[in-house]
């Protein structure tokens, strides 16, 4: 994790205990998805690097809950981010779009009905998706990486967490 940069994503690890909602989905998901089932290591929120500081302090964007919404979290370094994954998905990260993007976005609502919607669609194999002004973590990066030219879901489908770490690990 020594050579993040900014646009990377970030998913840190599915909680053990205490969120409810998180544990009913990632059930569904194993109940119909093999990969997710199989998985060791499940991930479950997710967000981006705005920037790396000279000073090693990482700050991220993230949608965090129904209360804060999208804002930047800083991290002091790379340890404080807990248990999760960085990926290097964008080809050629551009900074200041990446800093509009986050400031454009940044103060976005959460989206709270998105599970709802994800959780249907994935059960009934629908592909549509919900757009409107409020942003789940798993929205968030979507459509940041969709903005930066490297689509990671199809922008007619909710983005599912387990599509997301497949196609960012290249498993089929």
């Amino acid at each position: 994790m020594a050579d993040i940069k900014a646009g990377d994503n970030i998913i840190w690890k599915l909680p053990d205990k205490g969120d409810t909602l998180a544990s009913v989905l990632s059930r569904i998901l194993a109940w119909k998805d093999p990969s997710w089932k199989a998985r060791s290591w499940k991930g479950w929120h997710e967000g981006y690097i705005v920037k790396v500081l000279d000073t090693g302090e990482i700050v991220t964007s993230q949608a965090v809950n129904a209360k804060e919404g999208v804002c930047a979290v800083t991290y002091s370094d790379v340890a404080a981010m807990g248990d999760c994954k960085i990926y290097h998905w964008l080809d050629n990260p551009d900074q200041v779009k990446i800093d509009q993007y986050a400031a454009e976005h940044n103060g976005d609502k959460y989206d709270v009905m998105a599970y709802v919607w994800t959780i249907i669609t994935y059960l009934f194999n629908l592909k549509f998706a919900i757009i409107n002004n409020k942003e789940t973590c798993w929205e968030n990066v979507s459509q940041f990486d969709r903005c930066m030219g490297k689509e990671l879901q199809p922008e007619d489908e909710m983005p599912l967490i387990s599509k997301m770490m497949n196609k960012l690990e290249g498993v089929k």
